[in-house]
């Protein structure tokens, strides 16, 4: 006799679109939580190639401590054809919001005044304990771990 079950993989279906004023809300949450927000798109190499690493890190960590975040630099016309295939394919569950200010100028300065815009990026923060981290490089998961168990 054979059974058969249907697994359903939560994967990042709603993607949020943003605007720079939705980007400085979400930088000036005050709760007491490590947020961290992780700047990619699917056309950057380093960006997808960190993102294994990120998903597994969420997959571990304890979501009551810790909220995770990537703001997709991809052009917001290929939200549909580029962003969501990408994210269905690789089975991504964490959150995803679309940036929609495509001149990225006018608000990197509002993540952290010394970004010069490249990417992969990843601010870390926690205004309740003035915590403001910014990392302008790719990450691998021991590098990920270890600076968010420094902040908690």
């Amino acid at each position: 006799m054979l059974f058969f079950c249907s697994v359903t993989v939560n994967v990042a279906q709603n993607i949020r679109k943003i605007t720079k004023a939705e980007l400085t809300s979400i930088l000036k949450n005050p709760s007491d939580k490590l947020h961290v927000i992780n700047f990619w798109a699917t056309w950057c190499g380093p960006c997808i190639a960190e993102l294994p690493a990120f998903q597994k890190t969420i997959n571990e960590s304890d979501r009551s401590k810790v909220d995770f975040l990537f703001v997709s630099l991809d052009f917001p016309s290929d939200a549909d054809k580029k962003l969501m295939p990408f994210l269905k394919k690789n089975n991504y569950t964490f959150n995803v919001a679309l940036m929609v200010e495509t001149d990225h100028n006018s608000w990197i300065d509002e993540v952290d005044s010394g970004w010069q815009g490249s990417i992969p990026a990843t601010l870390f923060f926690n205004h309740a304990r003035k915590i403001h981290h910014f990392i302008a490089e790719p990450l691998d998961k021991p590098q990920l771990e270890k600076t968010i168990h420094s902040f908690l």
